[in-house]
């Protein structure tokens, strides 16, 4: 089973360029993960499909709107015991509580389909994208300047 069908974009975001790193103003997750657990003061999520497996260090409530480092990397999951971990899907980091935070580079937008110029957009199941836009492309996108 190959995540290679979940991503789309601009961003170098070919399973050999993995893992990348990036600044984004996020938006409200909740609605698209489910939650897994807390494993002391972190967090775990699980896209609609299954699929992606987000960690956090604050709750999806708390993201929304913040400042994040966005960590994208591929998961590889053993099935049953003894397997040998195989590419199964992405791992997004996801860290907020930063002490100096660059301004954010991209914005983060749940959406039905990706935009064919954005920079990144990772399925999350429900035909639902999490699309990341240069934050120059979405603002304009928005009517805000």
């Amino acid at each position: 089973m190959s995540p290679s069908g979940l991503l789309s974009g601009t961003l170098p975001a070919a399973e050999q360029t993995l893992p990348i790193r990036f600044w984004a103003l996020l938006c409200d997750l909740r609605a698209r993960f489910l939650a897994k657990g807390r494993v002391g003061t972190r967090y775990r999520f699980i896209s609609r499909n299954g699929r992606i497996l987000l960690a956090t260090d604050a709750a999806l409530e708390e993201l929304a709107g913040q400042i994040v480092e966005a960590r994208l990397q591929i998961w590889h999951r053993a099935i049953l015991p003894g397997d040998k971990p195989e590419p199964y899907g992405f791992l997004l980091c996801l860290r907020s509580k930063l002490v100096c935070l660059p301004p954010p580079l991209y914005r983060a937008d749940l959406v039905a389909a990706p935009n064919g110029s954005c920079a990144l957009a990772i399925d999350l199941g429900g035909r639902l994208w999490l699309e990341f836009n240069r934050m120059q492309e979405a603002t304009a996108a928005s009517g805000f300047a």
